[in-house]
């Protein structure tokens, strides 16, 4: 076996183990056998391996250096597709680091590549992370366009899963615009979606999104009847997402869908279920060590209880 086909092993294997140590080791011999014989093809994707290892380290500058040294090969070697990637992983760093700017010009050079090499899947990843960039920044008409054009992409290509992301990315945009309505179109799309593909987590995130837009809704309405229509359709999506959250045993979703339910069970005076959704997400909250959700669990509580007994 080859130095270099020893090392790509060992990278593998380190990584298996989710020891970075000694895979930085070994892509940092890598890149010094490179550098000996010039290969500047090998050079562009371990300095970007190596980068993308920095950044899970939490060291941004030394992954941004790396990939700055990675972009250099790349661009000796003539290679747009990899160019348009390493561009894409250092636009998202810079994002990270709120040099908003910069990711956006990275970004966008990254787009560009993936145009000119009829990359169809690229230029959607590239879209959607653009969009993603604007939405940090508060540019919701900028970020809404890009989210757009991404899922467009996405139905382009019958990229499902690709799809309920960016049309979620897309639904936060809406809600951040103050657009609830043309949110929840989108959002139960996603749902659709998810609920084909089987995946019970973000079936059970997302039915949970789209109940806290029934909840906003519902405290916007000026009408009785109209704000006990919306609460009773949040609690109607918190109900279909809490199997899900029970499936995938994610605790903490399942706790935070209980104390939701709580809550909008008291704005409607339903006070004896919402104390039994309260008391069950407050035991849980505290199994879990999730401190600062507990004095507004306690507040709601009495809330509750009191006007149950006054009820009675």
């Amino acid at each position: 076996m080859s130095d270099t086909a020893a090392l790509l092993r060992q990278v593998r294997l380190a990584l298996q183990k989710d020891d970075l140590d000694s895979a930085m080791r070994a892509l940092e011999q890598l890149i010094a056998l490179a550098e000996a014989a010039q290969d500047h093809s090998a050079l562009a994707r371990h300095h970007g391996n190596l980068a993308l290892l920095c950044y899970r380290r939490d060291q941004a500058d030394n992954a941004l250096a790396h990939l700055e040294r990675a972009l250099e090969h790349a661009r000796i070697e003539g290679d747009g597709a990899m160019e348009a990637g390493l561009l894409g992983n250092a636009g998202n760093v810079l994002r990270d680091l709120r040099r908003f700017d910069e990711a956006i010009q990275a970004l966008q050079g990254a787009l560009a590549l993936a145009v000119d090499h009829h990359d169809e899947r690229g230029r959607g990843i590239w879209l959607a992370n653009l969009g993603l960039v604007y939405d940090d920044m508060g540019e919701m008409a900028f970020a809404i366009a890009y989210h757009e054009q991404s899922i467009q992409v996405a139905r382009g290509l019958r990229d499902l899963r690709g799809l309920a992301g960016r049309l979620g990315n897309l639904a936060q945009s809406c809600m951040a615009h103050g657009d609830q309505p043309t949110a929840l179109v989108h959002l139960q799309e996603a749902v659709m979606i998810y609920r084909d593909l089987g995946d019970k987590f973000q079936l059970a995130r997302q039915l949970g999104v789209i109940g806290n837009l029934y909840v906003v809704l519902g405290s916007r309405t000026a009408t009785r009847a109209g704000r006990d229509y919306l609460y009773g359709r949040a609690i109607e999506h918190y109900r279909q997402a809490l199997p899900a959250a029970y499936e995938v045993q994610d605790v903490t979703m399942q706790a935070d869908i209980l104390r939701a339910i709580g809550e909008v069970a008291l704005a409607r005076g339903d006070y004896l279920d919402a104390i039994n959704h309260l008391d069950s997400a407050y035991g849980m909250f505290s199994s879990l060590g999730i401190a600062d959700v507990l004095p507004a669990l306690e507040t709601a509580l009495a809330q509750a209880r009191s006007a149950q007994r006054a009820s009675a």
